[in-house]
């Protein structure tokens, strides 16, 4: 399931999942997020028409996701996110790719967290 939000939108939305992914410090800059809880993980989007993969860096420190994306011209403004990692998410499984002015970036699962179906059983 898609979520479309505003800025605003985005610490509740993420406090509401129970502080599975959440802000650290967010910077209003009109960028529309899209989020997906999966069974390997969590997949955020972010709209970012004007940047190409030489302008945006992803990086992770201690539990924090950092998305930063430079300006090259005078038409872009330059962003910078901070997302906190909760426990459940392995920061080293971090991967990002950007097509069309879409970032993608997906956060795995810990392994030791990761759920897992569990057989039904008859009887």
């Amino acid at each position: 399931m898609f979520y479309t939000m505003s800025n605003n939108a985005v610490n509740d939305f993420f406090q509401d999942l129970n502080s599975v992914f959440k802000p650290s410090s967010h910077f209003s800059n009109g960028k529309s997020y899209k989020t997906e809880l999966t069974d390997d993980g969590i997949t955020l989007t972010m709209e970012t028409p004007g940047y190409n993969k030489n302008l945006i860096d992803v990086m992770v420190e201690d539990k924090t996701l950092i998305i930063e994306g430079k300006s090259n011209t005078s038409d872009t403004d330059g962003f910078k996110e901070r997302f906190i990692i909760n426990d459940k998410f392995d920061g080293d499984g971090v991967e990002a790719s950007i097509t069309d002015g879409v970032l993608t970036i997906s956060l795995p699962y810990k392994v030791e967290t990761k759920p897992r179906k569990v057989k039904v059983k008859v009887g």
